[in-house]
Order: structure tokens, then sequence, then C-alpha cells
């Protein structure tokens, strides 16, 4: 069988970096994973922890998910290698914990652009091809913060209910081309995703909040905080993003560690495993539903 192409956006550290490693190690050889980073100055870890496979199953590549030129230069490059793209991870992100008052505009602007606009230009890219093929899968990395509004990570929220408002539009329609789309909803993972945060955020002067938000936001970290202590490690994402691509988990939107927003999380949606929103309206849209996953 041949490998499945895949392609994964973040790869420097935590999540992405973990699954580009667990993927090309696959003892089938069932994967060929272009790992790629905005800035290939990072590259290390990867090309230490996955120095057994380089050139073989994992290919590091140069690709900012904020410039439309670089992420179609990338795809296009790809495509030109290996004639076609089965899996798209987008998983490259960044957040901020603040209040809303304190964010200057353009970091709120720069965090929906890569949270947000970083999903879009990649799955726009892969789109005309995997259509072509009638095969592919768009796995969207979203947060347990879009589905839930979580006080002092608004900015943060609003980006990834954009994700989740992109990937549940797109849904319905590519299945008509075979295409299968996944929304993961990590929860509380240990990456090194806050000290990247917190270093983007140092700009930031959170002391001209009032005294009142200021207490608020001690408040709800300690609670945030506390959640963190049932943090998964990035290989155990990695893993179920496997199970994913394999096939083996189904579900339009995979919760893996909901143990802070669990009673949010049911209370908002009926069933979060359920595919029966995208089924229902694939089948108004478009008449039966056609799934071929």
């Amino acid at each position: 069988m041949a490998s499945q192409i895949v392609l994964i956006s973040g790869c420097s550290s935590g999540i992405g970096l973990a699954t580009a490693v667990l993927l090309a190690k696959d003892a089938e050889k069932r994967f060929k994973v272009y790992a790629t980073m905005r800035n290939l100055a990072k590259k290390g870890q990867l090309e230490e922890e996955g120095k057994e496979y380089l050139g073989d199953t994992l290919i590091i590549k140069q690709m900012d998910v904020c410039s439309e030129e670089s992420v179609n230069k990338a795809v296009q490059e790809l495509l030109d290698t290996e004639g076609k793209i089965d899996v798209l991870f987008n998983n490259a992100g960044i957040g901020v914990i603040c209040p809303l008052e304190c964010i200057p505009i353009h970091m709120a602007q720069e965090m929906m652009d890569v949270n947000f606009f970083g999903t879009l230009r990649p799955t726009k890219a892969v789109l005309p091809s995997m259509k072509a093929r009638q095969s592919g899968h768009i796995i969207n990395c979203s947060s347990e913060g879009g589905i839930i509004g979580v006080p002092f990570w608004e900015a943060y929220s609003a980006s990834k209910f954009a994700v989740e408002g992109l990937t549940e539009s797109l849904a319905p329609m590519l299945r008509q081309f075979n295409i299968r789309c996944t929304i993961l909803e990590p929860g509380p993972v240990i990456t090194s995703g806050f000290q990247n945060s917190a270093a983007w955020s140092e700009p930031i002067d959170k002391s001209t909040a009032d005294q009142k938000t200021q207490e608020l936001m001690e408040v709800s970290l300690v609670k945030v905080m506390e959640a963190f202590r049932s943090a998964l490690e990035s290989s155990k994402i990695a893993a179920v993003v496997k199970e994913i691509i394999l096939g083996k988990s189904t579900n339009f939107r995979c919760q893996i560690n909901v143990d802070f927003l669990a009673g949010e999380i049911a209370s908002k949606l009926k069933d979060p495993a359920s595919n029966e929103p995208i089924d229902l309206i694939t089948k108004r849209l478009f008449g039966e539903q056609k799934d071929k996953n």
C-alpha cells in the first residue's frame, strides 16, 4: 500500500512535532510526513527526535501559514514531488491570557492570522487537488475554547470559534468529494505553547486593567492551572491523530481531554461526539449522505 502523504503545520514543537515523529516512525511506513514550520532555525528538536527517518518518511520544509505565497509554494512543491496530499493537519497556533482591553489590536489580529487564516490558507491551497482526486482528509486543531468562550481567552476563543465555523461549513460540501473533515479539540496539553505565548505576549501591559479585573483574572488562572494538572503529553494527542487518519476514530469532533470544560461542553452540545449535525445539513443541502470514508 502506498504511503499516505501528510502535510502538518507548526512542527517546531508540541503536538505538531510529536505527530510528525510518530507518523514518520510507523513500522509499516504507512505515512510520509512533510513537517513544516515558519522558522527553520527552530527545526533542531524535530531533527533530533526524527533523525532516523529524515529524508525517508520525514521531510522538513519551511511554510509560514501567515503568508499565502509561502503556503502555496510549499503545497505546490509537495504536489510536484508526490502528486497528491492525502492529509492536511492544520496545527499551528498561538494564544494569550489577558484582559481584552489590554491587548493591542495588532496582536489580536496576529492571533487571528495564525489561528484562523493560518488554517484557511493551507486548506484553500490543498482543496483543488483533493477535489480532483476525490480523496483527502483535513484535520483542523481547535480547542475546548473553540466551543465554549472562556474569560480572559476572548481573542483566542474567537479565533478558534472561527476555525470551528470554517470546518463545520466545509464538511458537508466536501463529503460530496469524498473528503473527510475532523476538528481536533485536545483540551489541556503539556506543550511549549504557554512559553511561546508568554514570550509573544510579553509586551502586553496587563496592569492597565482595573483592579477588580486583575483580581478576577488571577482567580481564573488558578482554576486553569488546576485543570492542567491532568494535562496530557503531546505524544498522547499525536496517537489520537494517527487513529483519526487511519479511520479508527470517525467522529467529526474529536475531544481528547475535557476535564476542564466537560460539563459546559455537554450542556452546549447534546452529544459532543455526534456527527448528526453534519449528517443533517448534508441531507438538507445535498440529499442522502455521501461519505465513503
